[in-house]
């Protein structure tokens, strides 16, 4: 107990030496106050002094195998021989659920702790309590690095350090995590400003490294605050702690850019809006599991008050002031692992040798044929490969002392594929420029398919020498090229990888021709209009223009709308096979007749003609009527030659072959016209319909009163007075006549109605009647409406019509049948006195409906 005391009291004396010291730097006036009252104290701390830790290592790695992290390493203490803790951590290039420290041998002393979190091994003593230096400097030359990754970081740095602060080498900084829940921004800057370590000044952790970023946000124990804020000026955003204070690490907003080093998280900084006017203008080490480790995002001044985003402390950095104390409580070593750093592919178009080349980072260059496992090759920085037709990997590992293990990085060897082209070929063109001379002009792209079958992605050209071709210098236009200018031309095809080959063209000038004058001719009908424009196949005639050259050729057709054309292969005719004149009437086509196995012309020249016949046109009517028991003659209209005809019948079958036919019944018939030039016409279609005289019946005529009138409606929907087209009148046979049977405001009494065929096959006529009741009657004697009788009733409609005359008061008058004889106005043998009498009519007519009429009269002397 004694003797921990002393030990505990040593480093709380230590670290207070070292603050006061600091204090004192910073005011010279407080420096002599201090130096008299502090006096004895600075005097102990002369014969007091800090432990030194040094430490010797530089290691070469081979992965997957367990190397030391020193080579020596020393504690040297004037005043004590032991201390609290140790700590080793891999404070740069640590791979996290990879990476492991720890202590081999047996060292009974010795309790060693593994923080998988933060990269740190932490020694003790056996049982947790202070461990002799001379135990540790033991134990800690016994502590190994080992990885199962097969791909280690470059370089890994290891931190030695008495504190339990994350020592960082790059920087010379120390880290550590204050955990402190719901802790506002302003509030850690202040707590952290307020911690030492060793006389070192804290402030909240300014980040300007991306090791530093991985030891303060991957490596540390928790998440919080670190000392970057945009609160002066939205999105610049800048390091307000520390000795960086004021210097701008970031502009703008989630697509915005970093001036030296900034480590946000995706779509981050966002100055998200939470709806309450407060922005988000602190920066905080984002939550384990949101996003990407260790990295930032920003928050406001107090954070979230629960979740991820609930601040759960803050990173205090110490170091960076210019007068800060220098200590010694920590060392560093470093372990590297060698790389590739670069490698160079090979190409080379087709089969053959290549070099390739690999540099490593250390040690030397190991050739392999496979990934893993395989052969090893070769050793050194360049391998020359053996012979090769195809595209070969191959693998570079960085070895040093004879380390086959790690990352072998794949260099190729790749061969490309040579274009396919024949070593020579000659091609010919025919001599048809008027000059028999041997010369003629030539489409070199046309001999392309005869000396390759490579894709259209390849570029092809053409020059007067092989030379030119290899280099591909001085290339000649290919249309048109004259074989006066060189009988030989080089075409050079080099695809897209860049390998080419070079093919010879001889140009020659054929010795056949078609016969002098030979014409072929192709001739057909007009096709819709009178235009002179027809559709033909042009191949019809390929037989006729091949059987002008000799048999067995394998010759092929082509059909062109000029000789230049022809001559030079350009804008040949694509749609042989429906292709329309262009001229009416008449067109001359270029024909061109070559081999099909080499290209060679064999005839070029005017010699098809299309010619297009007149239109067969005439015309019929599309409506023939005759009447029952006749017949109908139907013959063309209007013809403009003369045709042959042929007629159809209802059942497509023939009925005549002359210019007229005569037909007596009805239905659907064609007929087609043929010029003497075979010009078939198109069949045209007639109706041939057959009409009869209409049958008025009593029983299709139908009569309404329609209040004082009637209407007459003759019923005709389902052909009842016959199958003619009719038209009806009223009262005159010379009409007016109209298409519907019905006739409204009809007087009452006798009408007569016609009907006549519309197609002139006769008529009928029938007496209909509209009833209608007098007005008024005068029984008087003077024969004018002495009795009264009910106009337009006859017996051919009504089998029965009773009259009731009635006074007044509803009192029988009288009673008669009105088909029989009109009531006379007499009652009880004497005429009725004038007044207004009423009358009821009751009718049955012949189908033994009923109907009622009723009304009055008046009675007058």
């Amino acid at each position: 107990m004694r003797f921990l005391s002393r030990k505990l009291a040593k480093e709380t004396f230590l670290k207070k030496r070292w603050y006061l010291l600091w204090s004192i730097s910073r005011s010279s006036k407080l420096a002599g106050i201090l130096c008299f009252l502090l006096g004895p104290i600075l005097s102990y701390s002369q014969t007091n002094s800090a432990p030194v830790v040094t430490a010797q290592g530089d290691q070469i790695y081979c992965p997957l195998t367990s190397v030391p992290i020193v080579t020596d390493f020393d504690i040297t203490d004037p005043d004590d021989n032991e201390i609290e803790a140790f700590y080793v951590q891999i404070s740069s290039g640590y791979q996290r659920g990879q990476d492991i420290l720890r202590l081999r041998n047996d060292h009974p002393q010795i309790t060693t702790s593994w923080n998988n979190q933060e990269g740190k091994l932490s020694v003790t003593g056996s049982l947790g309590g202070p461990v002799q230096y001379s135990d540790l400097i033991s134990a800690v030359r016994d502590i190994v690095f080992e990885s199962t990754s097969g791909t280690p970081t470059e370089e890994k740095l290891f931190s030695l350090t008495i504190g339990n602060a994350n020592y960082l080498p790059q920087t010379g900084h120390y880290y550590e995590f204050v955990s402190d829940i719901g802790i506002r921004w302003d509030e850690a800057r202040d707590a952290a400003e307020a911690r030492t370590f060793f006389g070192l000044q804290g402030y909240l952790a300014t980040v300007l490294l991306p090791e530093e970023a991985q030891l303060t946000g991957e490596q540390v124990s928790g998440a919080g605050w670190i000392g970057g804020s945009d609160a002066q000026t939205e999105g610049r955003w800048l390091w307000v702690t520390g000795p960086e204070s004021g210097q701008v690490f970031w502009n703008g907003g989630i697509n915005g850019s970093s001036p030296s080093f900034a480590f946000w998280n995706n779509a981050e900084p966002n100055d998200l809006d939470r709806g309450d006017g407060i922005g988000e203008d602190f920066a905080h080490i984002t939550a384990p599991g949101i996003g990407i480790p260790g990295s930032w995002n920003d928050l406001p001044i107090a954070g979230d008050s629960s979740g991820d985003f609930q601040p759960k402390g803050y990173v205090v950095e110490y170091g960076g002031f210019p007068d800060d104390p220098v200590l010694t409580l920590s060392a560093s070593t470093r372990l590297r692992t060698p790389k590739i750093l670069n490698t160079v592919d090979a190409t080379l178009c087709g089969e053959g040798i290549l070099e390739l080349s690999a540099e490593a980072s250390l040690g030397q260059v190991v050739w392999f044929d496979e990934p893993l496992a395989g052969n090893l090759i070769h050793v050194g920085d360049t391998l020359t490969t053996d012979l090769i037709s195809e595209t070969t990997s191959f693998y570079a590992l960085a070895s040093v002392d004879g380390c086959l293990e790690g990352h072998r990085t794949e260099v190729m060897a790749i061969i490309y594929p040579l274009p396919t082209v024949t070593e020579a070929i000659t091609f010919k063109n025919c001599d048809e420029d008027g000059f028999a001379d041997g010369f003629a002009d030539f489409n070199l792209n046309e001999t392309i398919s005869f000396f390759t079958n490579e894709n259209n992605d390849h570029g092809i050209s053409f020059h007067l020498s092989e030379a030119d071709a290899n280099l591909s210098e001085n290339e000649v236009d290919p249309l048109p090229f004259n074989n006066a200018v060189s009988p030989i031309v080089f075409a050079r095809v080099e695809n897209v990888y860049g390998c080419y080959g070079v093919t010879a063209i001889n140009l020659e000038t054929s010795t056949t021709a078609f016969p002098e004058n030979f014409t072929y001719e192709l001739a057909n009908c007009d096709i819709d209009e009178q235009d002179g424009y027809s559709s033909f196949d042009l191949n019809q005639a390929s037989a006729a223009l091949t059987a002008q050259f000799p048999a067995n050729q394998n010759l092929r057709v082509q059909f062109y709308r000029n000789g230049s054309d022809a001559q030079l292969e350009l804008n040949p005719i694509g749609q042989t096979t429906q292709f329309v004149n262009e001229n009416p009437f008449q067109q001359t086509l270029f024909v061109r007749v070559e081999s099909e196995d080499n290209g060679d012309c064999f005839g070029i020249g005017p010699h098809l003609t299309l010619i297009v016949h007149p239109l067969t046109v005439f015309e019929v009517a599309e409506d023939y009527v005759y009447c029952s028991g006749e017949f109908i003659e139907v013959g063309p209209i209007n013809a403009l030659g003369n045709y042959d005809y042929v007629w159809y019948g209802p059942d497509g079958m023939e009925i005549g072959n002359q210019e007229r036919v005569i037909i007596d019944s009805a239905g659907q018939y064609s007929v087609v016209a043929t010029s003497s030039l075979g010009c078939e016409s198109e069949p045209k279609s007639f109706l041939v319909r057959e009409s009869n005289t209409p049958a008025l019946e009593t029983q299709f005529i139908r009569v309404q009163m329609d209040g004082e009138v009637g209407i007459i409606t003759v019923l005709n929907e389902n052909q009842e007075l016959g199958i003619g087209d009719y038209r009806f009148a009223l009262d005159s046979p010379f009409g007016p006549f109209q298409e519907s049977g019905v006739f409204t405001d009809v007087e009452p009494g006798l009408h007569t109605l016609y009907a006549n065929d519309t197609n002139g096959c006769g008529s009928d006529q029938i007496e209909v009647g509209v009833i209608g009741v007098p007005k008024f009657m005068t029984p008087n004697n003077d024969s004018i409406n002495d009795t009264l009788g009910i106009l337009g009733l006859t017996n051919e409609y009504y089998q029965s019509a009773l009259l009731f005359i009635f006074d007044r008061f509803g009192q029988l008058m009288g009673s008669t049948n009105a088909l029989e004889s009109p009531w006379n106005g007499i009652y009880s043998g004497q005429t009725l006195p004038p007044s207004d009498y009423w009358y009821v009519l009751e009718l049955k007519d012949f189908n033994g409906n009923g109907h009622t009429m009723k009304g009055h009269f008046t009675l007058k002397q």
